[in-house]
């Protein structure tokens, strides 16, 4: 096996959760799985660690990184911003039938109480998915959020999402 071969299929590891973060990774071990010596494996794991799917203590070797909880919500709301976007985009270049879905997975969501289950939107239409380069869930649940707040399929989908906006001042009173 090549390193790049390696590399991935401990990246794909890691990914998957095969290697569970909190997991230390030994370099005999690797060593004799790969059949490579230990040169070629700790370049692969320092790559991992430049990657951010390792990380390397001292005098201890390398284990799988652990996500802490601002490391998530900076996660969410990255993936927040990227979906809203992709919607607006799909909004604004969708097609008459992409439209036309949309009015139709409005009226099921006048309908239905998506505050209190906001999947039921995604499970409502499962045969809505957008445009091929876009993720079923952006399509299904993040679309029909934003159609339904206005009569126009592209209406207020231009505005930044609530939830990513920084909170509004308070004048400090004296």
């Amino acid at each position: 096996m090549d390193k790049n071969t390696v590399y991935e299929d401990i990246r794909r590891q890691i990914v998957e959760e095969k290697l569970v973060p909190g997991q230390w990774l030994i370099e005999r071990e690797l060593c004799e799985t790969y059949s490579m010596s230990r040169t070629p494996i700790r370049e692969i794991l320092w790559k991992l660690t430049a990657d951010g799917f390792l990380e390397q203590e001292a005098n201890r070797g390398f284990v799988v990184r652990r996500l802490g909880l601002e490391q998530i919500f900076e996660i969410f709301q990255t993936r927040e911003a990227i979906e809203g976007m992709a919607a607006r985009l799909a909004c604004r270049r969708g097609g008459e039938a992409f439209h036309s879905k949309l009015r139709e997975i409005k009226k099921k969501i006048a309908k239905a109480n998506i505050e209190s289950d906001p999947l039921l939107v995604s499970h409502s239409d499962a045969s809505f998915t957008g445009p091929s380069w876009m993720p079923r869930t952006t399509a299904s649940w993040r679309i029909s959020r934003e159609a339904r707040k206005s009569d126009r399929p592209h209406g207020n989908i231009t505005k930044r999402s609530p939830a990513i906006e920084r909170p509004p001042r308070t004048p400090i009173s004296s």
